[in-house]
Formats: structure tokens, sequence, C-alpha cells
């Protein structure tokens, strides 16, 4: 039997200028912008499986850290085993499927562009298909894993949740379709 080896990357390209930034580095050589923060394979995998880190690549309503200084860090993989903040969200927000992402991609830039106060008061009410994903026990730089996903800001997800939901799950899973009353 062959042997398995994940070559590790040592660096990742800078999101301003696309210059080459090492991981053990803080900021970019070519435009000195501050390096996001990263984790290998192993790093990412320790925070995964500790609890530090939540899989959020299904998509759902995140709740709790929801303060101007609660962010949570969005992380998606780069390839060659290196993980990098991608943006940070925060409580009360929606992050959509991926495949969600891309059958809805208008209607969700569409609402997102709507702007309010956010009701304090939000409920949930049990449904089957509702992905919760609670941030309230993560520290600091503890995050989600994401793909290639939408955020939607805490107005549009208050005031359009139960589309929200019901869009993610059938566009994640099409046996979902008659556990759901709309």
């Amino acid at each position: 039997m062959g042997e398995f080896r994940l070559e590790i990357g040592s660096e990742t390209e800078c999101q301003k200028c696309g210059a080459a930034v090492l991981l053990s580095s803080e900021t970019c050589p070519g435009c000195s912008s501050a390096a996001p923060h990263r984790l290998t394979f192993e790093e990412f995998f320790i925070e995964l499986e500790q609890g530090r880190m939540l899989d959020a690549r299904q998509g759902g309503l995140v709740v709790g850290r929801s303060g101007p200084e609660d962010d949570i860090p969005m992380y998606r993989h780069f390839g060659r085993g290196i993980f990098e903040v991608v943006g940070l969200m925060q409580g009360g927000e929606f992050i959509v499927s991926k495949l969600a992402t891309e059958k809805h991609r208008d209607w969700l830039e569409e609402i997102n562009q709507e702007t309010g106060e956010w009701p304090a008061d939000l409920s949930l009410e049990h449904s089957p298909v509702a992905s919760i994903i609670n941030t309230n026990l993560l520290p600091e730089w503890g995050g989600l894993w994401i793909s290639y996903q939408f955020v939607v800001n805490r107005f549009a997800t208050a005031k359009w949740l139960d589309e929200l939901l019901w869009r993610n799950a059938t566009a994640n899973d099409n046996n979902v379709v008659g556990q759901f009353s709309r």
C-alpha cells in the first residue's frame, strides 16, 4: 500500500496585492497590509476536534457573539493544507450553504440590501430542518469552517428567516421538502 503524504504549504497569497506571504509573516512583503489569521491543516483540525472551530458548511442561523467586539472569524481552505480567515460575521446573521448560495444568489443579494434594526426578541420555532450554529462558547480566534457561502445581514435574516431556512434546507437535501411546512 502506498504511503499517504499531505504537503502543507508555507505561504498564502495576499488578498490585496497577490504577493506570497509566508505563514510566519504578520504583514505582506508586497503591500505591508496585515496578513490574515491562518492555520495549517493540523492546527485547524485540532481546533475542530477541541470544539474551538464549528463546521458551518451546511449553513444555518448563527447565534451568540453578537456585540461589536465579538466578530466571528470564518475560515476557508485555500489548498495545500492552509486555512485562512476570509471574513467576519456576528450572531444573528444567516450563513447560506454553498449549494443554496449558487441556486439563490440573486435573491440573497437582493434581500441583503435591506437594512434596519435587528429585533432583540427574535424567536425561533423548532423545525426538523433548521440548522442553528451556536458560537457562544468559542474562544477569540475560534470560528466557523465555511466554503464559498453567502452571509445574510441580521435585519434581512430576521425578516426572511423562514424563507432562508427553507431555501437552505431544500438546496442541500431534496428529501426535506415534505418535512418543511411553509
